[in-house]
């Protein structure tokens, strides 16, 4: 079970680190409250964390106005992509539902570290 306003990312499996991009993201939003959630990203394999070298991504679920925001990314380390994809979900009976990633997202959004609304479109503001 998981509870109203959560936001769960989820990603391609990887053997190790370096495999390969963790892109897309999925974005599996459970309407119903306001929720947030902090996208934390480094290298993968070095300590240089440690000292400062990562990125976060603040994203927030807000169920009056139905929006999804991914907020500016803060901070950054070498290699970091600068562009890449979330495809969000928005879990419903039957749909986005398990522990394998959707088969088909409800959309996929482009990020380059600038902030992005994006609008449910399956539900009517009340």
């Amino acid at each position: 079970y998981i509870k109203a306003g959560a936001i769960l990312p989820l990603g391609p499996e990887n053997e190790y680190a370096g495999e390969k991009p963790d892109d897309p993201i999925e974005l599996r939003v459970y309407r119903g409250a306001n929720g947030s959630f902090v996208l934390y990203e480094d290298q993968g394999d070095t300590y240089a964390y440690e000292h400062g070298s990562h990125a976060t991504i603040p994203i927030r679920w807000d169920e009056s106005s139905r929006t999804l925001t991914l907020g500016a990314r803060m901070g950054g380390f070498p290699g970091m992509p600068t562009e890449m994809n979330f495809d969000i979900v928005w879990v419903g009976d039957g749909h986005g539902i398990g522990t394998e990633v959707t088969a088909k997202a409800d959309m996929r959004i482009g990020y380059s570290g600038q902030p992005v609304d994006i609008k449910d479109p399956s539900l009517p503001l009340h």
